[in-house]
């Protein structure tokens, strides 16, 4: 009876999911015909995503499958679905058999995992890749300082920098050619402006704001580049010391845990189990 009941609420499901995918693409469809006849603009979803993610969508098939999966409600559904069926299917085929209590713990599992994790990996990943851009980003500015004081102009190093650092680190090097491409279009303090307010990470604002004083005043770059990529390297040091300071309180707890009390056992143990043996003569 317990299958069976979950069987139709699985078919139940399912039909509700394939109604409800039915109605999205009829509203795509409808959305499209809209666009098409009278340009409203306003009645097409907008995408709500950070600039960021979507510069780590080109980068990171991992950022790009998440973010997918953490907006698609029905694809979500769908994998749980799909997820669910494999337990039952498990459980049925006796590779493994489940009990009722057993079993509902595990849906319910699946359904929670299938709901937090893409949002979870996603944010995880980005953070991975800005960290990786805060790292990479002194050597990124010793390589501009060498462009500019081989004579190329702030513009023209952006761009040798965008062309030749993808295989060193696709996300500076697309930063920097969609910097470019907003440098087209309004020019190189716009795109400077742009960027500092797109991407949150410290040091890309510091480069930011250091290449657009340079652009107003009219200073030389090249020491100014040079002052900033070891400011930035004493930062990473810096950090990297707190880390390793405070390696200390965190491992208070494990210490306690798994040192402190094993010992205790182990030095006032026997004393206690010839007491207890004494007091039961």
């Amino acid at each position: 009876m317990f299958y069976i009941i979950a069987l139709t609420l699985l078919v139940l499901g399912a039909g509700g999911l394939t109604r409800v995918w039915l109605l999205k693409r009829r509203r795509e469809r409808i959305y499209h015909l809209l666009e098409q006849s009278s340009q409203q603009y306003a009645f097409i979803p907008q995408d709500n995503t950070t600039p960021v993610e979507r510069i780590m969508r080109k980068t990171s098939r991992l950022v790009s499958w998440t973010a997918m999966l953490d907006k698609n409600i029905v694809a979500k559904a769908l994998t749980a679905l799909a997820l669910t069926m494999l337990l039952f299917l498990i459980d049925v085929s006796g590779i493994y058999t489940f009990s009722r209590d057993i079993l509902f713990l595990c849906i319910l599992s699946v359904v929670v995992v299938v709901i937090l994790l893409p949002n979870l990996l996603k944010e995880m990943t980005i953070k991975k890749h800005m960290k990786r851009i805060s790292d990479d980003l002194p050597f990124v500015i010793d390589m501009l300082a060498v462009c500019v004081q081989s004579g190329m102009t702030i513009e023209k190093a952006l761009r040798y920098i965008a062309d030749n650092t993808y295989a060193i680190n696709p996300n500076i090097a697309t930063l920097f050619d969609r910097a470019m491409l907003k440098t087209e279009v309004n020019g190189i303090n716009a795109a400077l402006e742009q960027l500092y307010e797109e991407v949150p990470g410290t040091e890309v604002r510091m480069l930011c704001s250091t290449l657009q004083q340079s652009i107003k005043y009219g200073s030389s770059i090249y020491q100014v580049l040079i002052d900033l990529s070891k400011e930035m390297r004493e930062l990473q040091l810096l950090n990297t010391e707190e880390k390793v300071a405070s390696l200390s309180a965190k491992m208070t707890l494990p210490m306690i845990a798994f040192i402190m009390f094993p010992l205790l056992v182990i030095v006032a143990g026997p004393g206690f189990i010839g007491m207890v043996s004494m007091w039961s003569k």
